[in-house]
């Protein structure tokens, strides 16, 4: 298979993967799902051909993909403590 072939495929697997997680995770982007599958799956695999990315796709858990998200916006370093105040102050 090409390259591009497999790249849409994935992306085609990636947006069936967003219909099902949206029933649990209404506010979830594909970006979400990209950034978790890129920084959490594949930290240690790689995608080979299709049988690899539909493995790693259609096994993401909703709580863990939950918890990513949770996890990503806590480490945000635009939101500190003077950013809150200031935006509160700001009325």
């Amino acid at each position: 298979m090409k390259k591009q072939e497999l790249k849409y495929v994935i992306f085609k697997m990636l947006e069936l993967k967003l219909v099902e997680i949206r029933k649990e995770i209404n506010n979830i982007s594909i970006i979400d799902l990209y950034n978790y599958i890129n920084n959490i799956i594949l930290k240690k695999d790689k995608i080979r051909n299709v049988n690899d990315a539909a493995f790693y796709i259609m096994n993401i858990k909703v709580n863990k993909l939950f918890e990513y998200i949770n996890y990503e916006s806590i480490k945000d370093d635009s939101n500190t403590i003077a950013s809150d105040l200031k935006s509160i102050l700001e009325g």
